[in-house]
């Protein structure tokens, strides 16, 4: 058999059975990026080696080629491929095609019966954004940018920002924008709302949260729970039984008149909740677009905004249980960009396999499988899946599922602390950062980057506040 031949074969273990031949060759031609001629490094090839980049970040490339084409007749051509040649394939396959990949294989993996994926038979996705360090090089320093001094002095390596949303309850990646180190989360948050929709709770940080932000997904239908800025709190229209309020704000100029321009309607105001509690001694607020306090408690939603940090919890797995735990290792700004989405793409194929893992019966958390016992056993078996049949590959993936949850890790235990298992209200005639004109004092936040919106008139947030909530286990809303 020859190298081409050899190179039509490989496959990349269980994973084979996510991103198959054919899903593969319809991205590849999707972007015309076929070859016209038989080539050494076939573009089917060259895409399980970038997925397998991913799989073996610490490896070189020579000995990734070696683990994945080894034992399949005519793999000794390939052997003798050196780094340059596999630089120039990537170059050939373009950062398009593992775009595609990742958004074909990506997707919503909690079922009804997933433990931890819902609440009040709301999905819960979490919104988070991150950095990734790059290789030193020109092209990347120019491209994405990176921290720098008072002075503009560049120190650190270049970095990618990434904007991701997220499954809680799965871990599993549903969307994501990649940007440079000065692009603004918040921007490039606006584009993910087409990945939600009806019955989805979108839970946020701080810093997203603006009448824009929330009008461009709750036009999909999905409702917000974000922490909110104290230069956010709009105006109070009406107070809740259960401590929270219902308040409004307007868009400021600005904003109004950018969205003109680019074609979009913005509404005049919109109406949303404000939820007060205590976190570290300190007032802090939650909004959320669901207003009902009935059926949405405000102490419930306090507990549940705690979640939204399992996609920090994402980002540790992609960053360094299966990545490199430092600089990524494309040296210019489309190998970046394509092995990024490879990165998202294989993180959300081992993520698939874990729920599938935790799904079989009894049913558990998935959080209780070992995410990084997972990588281990799929990259154990790319080099014993060489050239496997889809009935082997499907056998291999269902005793691969059991060896995953031979041993499941003990339960989560819950972070309380207890001295801040109560709340405790708040002495507003007390708190330092409240001044004469009900601005934020010196201790309080600066101006958002994208305008502030404005409170929608009447009584402001500073002449009449309702106490804050008093709810047990705040220590997790952290």
């Amino acid at each position: 058999m020859t190298g081409w031949g050899a190179g039509q074969r490989v496959r990349i273990g269980i994973l084979t059975k996510v991103f198959t031949a054919e899903l593969v060759d319809a991205a590849i031609a999707k972007h015309g990026r076929a070859e016209q001629r038989r080539r050494l490094l076939p573009a089917r090839l060259v895409v399980y080696f970038v997925l397998a980049l991913c799989l073996f970040a610490r490896e070189s490339y020579e000995e990734v080629l070696r683990v994945l084409t080894n034992g399949i007749p005519g793999s000794r051509t390939l052997a003798r491929v050196n780094r340059s040649s596999l630089c120039r394939a990537r170059s050939r396959l373009g950062e398009e095609v593992l775009e595609t990949l990742f958004r074909e294989v990506a997707g919503p993996l909690a079922t009804p019966d997933s433990p931890g994926a819902w609440w009040r038979g709301l999905r819960l996705l979490a919104l988070g954004g991150t950095q990734f360090d790059l290789p030193d090089s020109v092209s990347n320093g120019d491209t994405f940018d990176g921290p720098s001094t008072t002075g503009g002095l560049p120190f650190g390596f270049p970095q990618v920002r990434a904007v991701v949303l997220a499954e809680i309850g799965t871990h599993g990646v549903l969307d994501a924008r990649l940007g440079g180190y000065r692009d603004g989360e918040r921007s490039l948050a606006y584009q993910l709302a087409v990945s939600t929709g009806h019955g989805d709770l979108v839970i946020a940080d701080r810093g997203f949260w603006s009448v824009e932000f929330a009008h461009t997904f709750t036009l999909t239908g999905a409702d917000l729970l974000v922490r909110l800025q104290s230069n956010h709190l709009g105006t109070l229209q009406e107070e809740v039984p259960d401590g929270s309020y219902l308040s409004m704000a307007r868009p400021v100029k600005e904003v109004w008149l950018r969205a003109r321009r680019e074609g979009r309607a913005l509404p005049k105001q919109t109406t949303y909740r404000v939820i007060t509690f205590t976190k570290d001694d300190k007032v802090a607020f939650l909004s959320t677009t669901l207003l009902d306090p009935e059926q949405h408690p405000a102490a419930e939603l306090i507990a549940l905004y705690r979640e939204r940090w399992e996609i920090e919890l994402a980002f540790d797995e992609i960053k360094n249980h299966l990545g490199p735990g430092g600089p990524i290792r494309s040296r210019t700004p489309e190998g970046v960009r394509q092995e990024l989405w490879a990165y998202l793409a294989v993180h959300h194929a081992i993520r698939r396999f874990t729920h599938a893992a935790a799904l079989a019966s009894p049913a558990v958390d998935a959080d209780r499988v070992s995410y990084l016992k997972c990588v281990r056993i799929i990259r154990r078996s790319v080099s014993s899946q060489l050239g496997a049949t889809t009935a082997r590959l499907t056998r291999s993936l269902a005793e691969a599922g059991q060896e995953a949850r031979s041993r499941l890790l003990p339960a989560r235990r819950n972070r309380n602390c207890p001295r801040d298992q109560e709340a405790q209200p708040v002495d507003r005639a007390a708190d330092p950062r409240q001044t004469g004109n009900g601005r934020a004092g010196p201790l309080g936040p600066q101006p958002d980057q994208e305008g502030q919106d404005q409170p929608a008139g009447g009584e402001t947030r500073a002449q009449a506040v309702p106490e804050p909530v008093t709810a047990l286990d705040t220590h997790q809303a952290a």
